[in-house]
């Protein structure tokens, strides 16, 4: 399919002066998706007609992705939603259920097939490389160690947060570093699902793995500020991981234990205490409903790549707003195979801050993601990973 040529170009065109062939390329993308979507899963069909769409017929630009109809999240929550109903391609051939993490007990869940895995990994592929991760030896994981690691063809029968499933179909490090262990039997009786391992963690830490080359340092971002600040308030030790190693994370910017963390704060005291640039302290933010994601560059802007695009909408009358204004985020999505999500609407807030015009020569749209709606689930992936580590 179109999006899967435009997924091997990679990032061959992000910076091209004339986009007018990267958009062309999009259109006839996500055209194609739509146009398989509305013919594979009933659900999605009716909605399309209910709004008297037709993908073949209503679709001439790409000016008029406004008017795709969306998927809201609620469709794919696991108890109140109709995620299988959603699904373009018989549930057999479901690779993983992949889940969010919010803590609401109804969680997200995608089903996803060979072809939208290895999708998904090849986008991933693309954005670690556009951080600077093509090439790295080492990597610490504010994350739990995995009780297996999966073959990229194998059926996964537990349902998997993508980013975690990530770690282990993308990341290639030699030698890789899982800051959480499974709890002690007290923590167990107190809820936690995890501890976080201070002498493995400070013990890597303290070898100066800069010495050994370029690393990855990602996972949950709470807990990699808490407890490196931490550390570093009670005893004033620094590291040396490598001004050229990356900081990769996997979310929860926004609160952790009812305190905001500034990304600039964050980035100055990893820059301080890791010795790493702090231009190679990256936010990466994701959906677990959808297979694309908006990752910081070197200037700290987060862009949307040329296999998707991003439309914002008032939170009230869901009409589009301007560039500047914020509202929901509805995500543009041709990636997707097994599902129909070429179009879905987000509970979380975002703005376009621009287009075309980040310093670092990126085209496309800029994206500031500021937060959950209110009454939306106030918690991802690493907020959660924050709460259940007994530190």
């Amino acid at each position: 399919m179109i999006v899967d040529d435009i997924l091997e170009k990679g990032l061959k065109d992000f910076k091209k002066d004339d986009q007018s062939e990267v958009k062309q390329d999009l259109f006839k993308a996500v055209k194609e998706s739509l146009i398989r979507q509305f013919e594979g899963s009933k659900l999605y069909r009716q909605i399309c007609k209910q709004k008297n769409f037709n993908p073949r017929q209503d679709l001439k630009s790409i000016d008029e992705f406004v008017d795709i109809p969306y998927i809201t999240t609620a469709n794919f929550k696991q108890k109140k939603g109709s995620p299988k109903k959603l699904l373009t391609v018989p549930e057999s051939e479901i690779q993983v259920w992949s889940r969010s993490t919010g803590t609401s007990g109804d969680p997200s869940i995608v089903g996803r097939d060979h072809t939208n895995v290895l999708r998904y990994v090849k986008m991933f592929n693309n954005v670690v490389e556009d951080v600077g991760l093509s090439k790295y030896i080492w990597s610490l994981l504010f994350l739990p160690e995995p009780q297996k690691e999966y073959d990229i063809d194998e059926k996964i029968e537990t349902p998997t947060v993508m980013f975690s499933l990530m770690m282990n179909f993308v990341n290639t490090a030699e030698e890789k570093i899982f800051c959480l262990k499974l709890p002690s039997p007290e923590a167990r009786k107190q809820g936690k699902r995890f501890e976080f391992d201070a002498q493995k963690t400070f013990g890597f830490l303290s070898t100066n793995p800069g010495e050994k080359g370029k690393g990855w340092i990602s996972g949950s971002v709470p807990l990699m500020y808490m407890t490196l600040s931490g550390y570093h308030q009670k005893t004033g030790q620094t590291f040396d991981v490598g001004t050229d190693s990356v900081i990769l994370g996997g979310g929860g910017w926004k609160s952790f234990q009812g305190d905001a963390i500034s990304p600039v704060q964050f980035r100055e005291d990893m820059a301080k205490i890791l010795g790493i640039s702090s231009k190679n302290v990256r936010d990466i933010y994701s959906f677990s409903e959808s297979d694309i994601l908006f990752v910081e560059c070197e200037e700290h802007n987060k862009h949307c790549y040329p296999w998707g695009d991003i439309i914002v909408r008032d939170v009230e009358t869901l009409e589009p707003v301007e560039i500047g204004e914020k509202g929901l985020a509805n995500l543009i999505n041709p990636l997707a195979h097994s599902y129909a999500g070429v179009s879905i609407l987000q509970d979380d807030i975002v703005r376009i801050t621009g287009v075309d015009s980040c310093p670092c020569g990126r085209k496309g749209k800029i994206v500031e993601c500021i937060g959950r709606a209110e009454g939306a689930e106030a918690k991802g992936c690493g907020v959660q990973i924050e709460d259940e580590t007994k530190i």
